[in-house]
């Protein structure tokens, strides 16, 4: 899962770059998080800055296609945060 996750992110990023180079930078560093085997806290970060740059997509039919990219990305990165997380010691 987490490979799948560094190719959206990589895919993601190459898309942003025709329309904001900012929000490409963002993918590229959530890429870059996720290639170090991240922990939780890394995992949340990932979320909170997919999220921003979520938030940042104008409208029109181009950010429209991005946003399916990005938020098939946020449900890899949500989902690797469900796994990862530990039970509480008994």
């Amino acid at each position: 899962m987490l490979d799948n996750a560094i190719q959206e992110a990589a895919r993601l990023a190459s898309s942003l770059r025709s329309i904001d180079q900012s929000a490409s930078h963002s993918a590229e560093a959530v890429r870059d998080t996720l290639q170090s085997s991240p922990d939780d806290d890394a995992l949340l970060a990932c979320a909170a800055t997919l999220e921003a740059v979520n938030d940042a997509l104008p409208a029109g039919t181009l950010a429209g296609l991005i946003r399916i990219r990005l938020t098939r990305l946020q449900g890899i990165v949500n989902a690797l945060i469900d796994t990862d997380t530990t039970p509480p010691a008994a």
